[in-house]
């Protein structure tokens, strides 16, 4: 049976330092699955590896979801790139139909970053969740920071104005777009439906050559040529060596 509960309604705030503190303080408290907090400005934004993610005023999406997921942890891993799925299919229904997801958690056009996702578990005594943080860059000329973009970011990134332009630019309603897009497939996800298949031909990644870095071992160059049954990014060296990569950072068509 399919979930069509309400979602509980989102909170938005004018400044966070960051919206994945905001879910685990509100998880920490009590908080029902599907709770959204949006930050119009976060000072103290991170992606992968807590690098500081830039998020200024008015420019983009800034959100995070509480998840309260019962399945396998095995299978955590994988819920961000479940959710870029989601936010691709989201910004495509919108009218941006150009998004690539790469693998693990990265939001693409014209190879430029579009936005992120990054999954935060916690295990305390109060119980298990995820803080499940989306960043999309919406408009960062109509919001006056143009002339602000970091110099090493100014070649790198794009947002939906450049893309689409979307249909919508409303943070709060592209919000709940993806998070329509996502119930389903998190509630697959949480049947045992391997994340391979819940991804499907979200990541168009099979054939195309990487270069992985991985803590501790030699760079790994190879082609991809699938994912794993809980996510990880199938890889095949010149030797014909089958990796499979749980966790490294990926350089896409060397």
């Amino acid at each position: 049976m399919k979930d069509q509960a309400p979602f509980p309604p989102i909170e938005i705030f004018e400044v966070l330092t960051s919206t994945l503190d905001s879910i685990h303080q509100a998880a920490a408290a009590g908080a029902p699955q599907w709770t959204t907090h949006i930050a119009l400005e976060q000072t103290r934004g991170r992606g992968q590896k807590n690098r500081s993610w830039w998020s200024p005023p008015g420019a983009g999406l800034w959100m995070s979801t509480l998840l309260r997921p019962k399945c396998d942890r095995k299978t955590w891993g994988g819920i961000a790139l479940i959710a870029g799925a989601a936010a691709r299919n989201a910004l495509a229904l919108l009218g941006v139909e150009t998004v690539e997801l790469r693998w693990p958690n990265d939001l693409y056009v014209q190879s430029r970053k579009l936005g992120g996702i990054l999954a935060e578990s916690k295990d305390p005594a109060a119980g298990s969740w995820v803080a499940l943080g989306i960043g999309i860059n919406i408009d960062l000329q109509g919001a006056g920071q143009g002339s602000t973009i970091p110099e090493e970011l100014s070649e790198q990134i794009i947002c939906l104005s450049e893309a689409g332009p979307p249909r919508e630019k409303e943070p709060g309603k592209i919000a709940l777009a993806i998070l329509h897009e996502l119930r389903p497939l998190y509630g697959r996800l949480q049947q045992g439906e391997p994340i391979r298949e819940i991804v499907g031909n979200s990541l168009a990644a099979a054939g195309r050559k990487v270069s992985i870095e991985q803590p501790g071992r030699p760079r790994l160059q190879g082609t991809v040529s699938g994912l794993g049954k809980h996510g990880e990014l199938v890889v095949e060296d010149a030797g014909g060596t089958i990796h499979a990569i749980v966790a490294g950072d990926v350089s896409w068509d060397v």
